[in-house]
């Protein structure tokens, strides 16, 4: 049986909500996803149809509508990384483990890792647009 002060520790503890949980677990995959789709989307019309061409401040209006869409991107994959990594740390300070709460404790970790993955997979595909900042 647990004692007075365990149970007031582990009351008093707070727990992450579940839609921050949840957040960290796929914002920073949905973020990825809808990088991956904008920048092909952008590089594919806007070569077509000659924005390539145009050029502000020496870099293409193509290059720079892939840098906008992937910095914004990067942001919302890195606010999931810092809110799985600050649960999970929430998580870790627990004084007793909650047995019902093992889902979440996954989603939040699994969330940070995960969300850490993307950040990079958004730097890495991000790149390549530095090759072609004159044009298509």
């Amino acid at each position: 049986m647990m004692s007075k002060d365990a149970l007031l520790k582990r009351s008093a503890a707070p727990v992450p909500k579940t839609w921050r949980r949840w957040f960290a677990f796929l914002a920073g995959g949905i973020a990825w996803t809808l990088h991956l789709l904008s920048i092909y989307a952008i590089g594919e019309f806007g070569c077509v149809s000659g924005l390539g061409e145009s050029i502000y401040w020496n870099i293409s209006v193509v290059a720079w509508l892939i840098l906008i869409s992937s910095v914004a991107l990067l942001v919302v994959a890195m606010i999931a990384a810092s809110i799985g990594f600050v649960d999970m740390r929430k998580d870790a300070n627990l004084s007793m483990p909650i047995i019902e709460d093992e889902g979440g404790v996954y989603l939040s970790k699994f969330g940070f890792i995960l969300s850490v993955l993307f950040c990079l997979i958004i730097i890495v595909e991000t790149l390549p647009v530095f090759a072609y900042l004159h044009g298509c």
